[in-house]
């Protein structure tokens, strides 16, 4: 039974991520430009706005180097970012009259349309997709940070049809479609994954001072404050499978 043992262990280590706990740093880089404000995330890309700079920056997910950069469509006032599957960057345009949602060319920030956002204060956003990259998505997800959150349901046509409370501060959020999970946070040292209805699944701490931008793509989080560094975090596919499950299979073959 021994030699079974062994074999199970080796097996799960060559997975290597299945030993990856919720919010396990995968990696880091600094943020592009100094400081951010929303994060969005293609096949290809992490979209980083610099909203001190109005720039959005094209940046290597895994080291931060910048291919390109363009104007951001709301100027120091944009915020969240989405990205729609395969050409479409969605951009929010807070605190400054007009608000407003852009959704622009992924590559050149070009407007193709805009739409009025239900509040001053809609901070975040994320494509609720079916699919990395944006795929399969239906509606663009907005929160607003004030004492309850309140998170919207927008279609790619621009009308809000439903909206639920997060109760918990949200500057920046995520769709992590394998979970069906929405994550954001704010600056209480947590990261919180919600349901689409609101309840609260689960939570783990940030190494960053506050959350002004979160994007999922690929079993991972990136996670960024307004400065210092863009952290890539473990988010697993199970989140009911925890490392604590493995001491139980190993005692199976003792």
């Amino acid at each position: 039974m021994r030699k079974v043992s062994i074999i199970l262990i080796a097996t799960l280590c060559a997975a290597g991520v299945a030993f990856a706990k919720l919010g396990d740093v995968a990696g880091s880089f600094p943020i592009p430009g100094g400081n951010q404000a929303g994060l969005g995330i293609s096949d290809n890309y992490l979209y980083v706005c610099n909203y001190s700079a109005s720039r959005i920056s094209l940046v290597h997910p895994t080291t931060g180097s910048i291919y390109r950069s363009f104007t951001a469509a709301g100027g120091t006032r944009t915020r969240g970012l989405a990205f729609q599957y395969s050409t479409i960057l969605w951009q929010n345009k807070a605190y400054t009259s007009p608000y407003m949602i852009y959704r622009t060319n992924y590559l050149t920030g070009s407007i193709y349309n805009s739409y009025a956002l239900p509040t001053g204060i809609t901070h975040g956003s994320a494509p609720l997709a079916t699919g990395d990259g944006g795929r399969g998505t239906s509606y663009i997800i907005l929160s607003s940070y004030g004492a309850t959150s309140t998170v919207y349901y927008m279609t790619t046509t621009g009308s809000i049809v439903r909206s639920h409370n997060a109760n918990t501060y949200l500057y920046e959020i995520a769709y992590d479609w394998r979970n069906k999970l929405v994550w954001g946070g704010m600056n209480d040292g947590w990261v919180y994954g919600f349901t689409t209805t609101g309840s609260r699944v689960t939570s783990f701490r940030k190494p960053t001072g506050n959350v002004y931008g979160i994007t999922y793509y690929g079993e991972y989080l990136w996670v960024g404050g307004v400065t210092g560094y863009i952290y890539r975090q473990h988010c697993p596919n199970n989140l009911g499978v925890t490392p604590t499950s493995m001491g139980k299979i190993k005692g199976m073959f003792r």
